[in-house]
């Protein structure tokens, strides 16, 4: 009987595998098919794989819970310096290493206590604070910036933590500029921001791929939202009146590989949703980015918000449709701002971007009536069957 039910189980077990794979060919077939919207299937993926957990904690109970673990490091911070602990530069080093360490054990070790490991939070970043003060201390700023990029890879990789691994691209990211600025690597801003769009895109595009991967999905949401981030605070400097970090007049090359990429993106999505790439909608598409990137050619933070304003559209995001629109319009305002034109061009300018812009959208409809009327497709491009 014994052995009966170990085969039974055993084959409930296969029964379970099999359907499982069922399900996820299932879902496939029903994305290739293009019946099912790839965030759809994402959704149901995480739909069926979520365990049952107890209820959450009210978000204002969480948040005071915070705000007092972020408090009590205060004192703390206040005894050490009373005691004169922090005077030399080896000490902060050492302190620094130690708070790194220790709150690295204790969040791991305390994953349920919300107080442990918004303290442990704290104390970490705090830690992070005299560690890298005590290095430039030490030695120099370009050994501080490059052990803080190593530093902040670690803590991403073993410190499972979103706001903490948020936190860290963005100081990684600092840190990168403060090395190009020390070594007088200036082209190589626009690689940094060129990297940054493309983890932008890769990390949005394939989001339902992350979510059924062990490893990504925990971390392609602190990480792509990061990289927005990033992403636009690096851009930022190309509004700024003078940097004197970046000539002026070389932002069209960040311009030039941001347009590629939001041509890609948009091939990508076209493709995607089985839309004609050889169609006069897509031609006006392209031929549309094209222009504007070279009208825009000194304003790369422009065409960075559009691609994440797309990303946004296209996974159905509005946390990124929320940054995209608050970076554009911060964008477009200083594009605005800083043209060396009076005031009465500006209005003109403004008048034409409109009418532009009205225009492409009768091009685009007039095509599509074409497309229906004499090739026989629906307004998208695609095949009627």
């Amino acid at each position: 009987m014994v052995i009966a039910n170990c085969e039974q189980m055993a084959t409930g077990g296969t029964i379970m595998a099999e359907q499982s794979t069922t399900l996820r060919t299932v879902l496939d077939d029903l994305v290739t098919q293009n019946l099912l919207q790839p965030e759809a299937q994402a959704q149901i993926a995480r739909a069926v794989t979520r365990t049952s957990e107890p209820a959450p904690t009210p978000w204002f109970v969480s948040a005071l819970i915070a705000i007092s673990a972020w408090i009590s490091v205060i004192p703390f911070i206040t005894f050490l310096v009373l005691l004169k602990v922090l005077d030399s530069a080896s000490s902060l080093i050492i302190v620094g290493l130690l708070l790194i360490i220790g709150t690295s054990l204790l969040h791991y070790f305390k994953k349920n206590s919300l107080f442990l490991k918004q303290l442990a939070l704290a104390l970490n970043l705090t830690g992070q604070v005299l560690f890298i003060v005590g290095i430039g201390s030490e030695t120099d700023i370009e050994t501080a910036a490059l052990t803080t990029w190593f530093l902040e890879i670690v803590l991403i990789s073993f410190y499972r933590d979103s706001i903490l691994r948020f936190i860290s691209v963005l100081i990684a990211t600092v840190a990168a500029l403060v090395l190009l600025e020390r070594f007088s690597i200036h082209p190589g801003i626009h690689v940094l921001i060129v990297l940054l769009a493309v983890g932008v895109v890769w990390y949005w595009i394939v989001e339902a791929r992350h979510l059924t991967d062990e490893m990504m999905k925990t971390l392609y949401q602190p990480l792509g939202y990061s990289f927005v981030v990033a992403l636009q605070m690096v851009l930022l400097l190309s509004i700024l009146p003078e940097v004197e970090f970046i000539p002026s007049t070389h932002w069209w090359y960040s311009t030039v590989g941001l347009t590629g990429i939001l041509l890609a993106l948009e091939y990508h999505l076209l493709h995607t949703n089985e839309i004609m790439i050889f169609s006069p909608q897509s031609y006006a598409i392209f031929a549309a980015t094209v222009l504007m990137g070279i009208l825009l050619y000194q304003s790369p933070g422009i065409i960075a918000a559009i691609i994440i304003l797309l990303l946004g559209f296209q996974r159905g995001n509005r946390v990124l449709m929320g940054l995209a629109l608050v970076f554009l319009t911060v964008f477009l305002s200083s594009y605005y701002y800083y043209l060396n034109i009076t005031l009465l061009m500006k209005s003109i300018t403004l008048i034409s971007a409109g009418l532009m812009l009205l225009g492409l959208r009768l091009i685009m409809r007039h095509l599509s009536s074409i497309s229906v009327a004499v090739e026989g497709n629906d307004p998208l491009g695609r095949e009627i069957r």
